[in-house]
């Protein structure tokens, strides 16, 4: 899994927006935390979920089990933003 070619993240104050280069016809404005960062980086790198989980649980000192549902959902949210491939 991967974010697609031509999305990037800039940080803004204590948040990330999400904004599109190169040409892509992007509205909106999608915003993210430290933990969507977290995510969003790795998935830039080619990540897949389980591997999201595992080193988001170990950075923040928590249970994956704990965690996991919301990493997922969050992953979701960027494939129906079509920001994944």
């Amino acid at each position: 899994m991967k974010i697609k070619d031509g999305y990037r993240l800039r940080k803004v104050g204590n948040n990330s927006i999400v904004v599109a280069v190169g040409g892509i016809n992007f509205t909106g404005l999608i915003t993210v935390n430290e933990t969507g960062t977290f995510i969003w980086k790795m998935l830039e790198k080619g990540a897949e979920a389980e591997e999201i989980v595992t080193a988001l649980a170990q950075e923040c000192e928590v249970n994956a089990d704990d965690i996991r549902g919301e990493v997922l959902e969050f992953i979701e949210k960027l494939k129906g933003a079509d920001l994944v491939e």
